[in-house]
């Protein structure tokens, strides 16, 4: 018959196992933590967009691409404190290029500069 200490420590073990196998891969954290702060410098540029349309006046995004940016090297550095890599680095430039164009592009279409 097992005791109550055979059993607890195998509980506690099972335990242990169960909690390391979801554990969270570093890259893949570093991946979602970009996507958060894409849709969150999406957000905010449109916002930006939308303050200015009804003021009739140009929008600024100086703290969206602060924040951006700022968010993006911290997602990197975080990485690399846990030991790896992101799955694409140093592209912080490029993906604010992007969704630059995209978000510039959807506000002037509603525009109606874009029909």
């Amino acid at each position: 018959m097992i005791g109550h200490k055979t059993r607890w420590m195998v509980m506690m073990t099972v335990l242990f196992c169960a909690s390391s196998a979801w554990a969270v891969d570093p890259a893949i954290k570093c991946q979602a933590e970009k996507l958060r702060l894409a849709a969150k410098y999406v957000a905010c540029r449109l916002n930006a967009e939308a303050v200015a349309a009804r003021a009739f006046s140009e929008p600024t995004f100086d703290k969206c691409a602060s924040d951006f940016l700022a968010g993006w090297s911290k997602a990197e550095e975080r990485a690399l404190h846990q030991g790896t890599h992101c799955w694409t680095t140093d592209d912080a430039a490029s993906v604010k290029s992007d969704l630059d164009t995209d978000t510039g592009g959807l506000a002037s279409w509603l525009s109606g500069a874009g029909k």
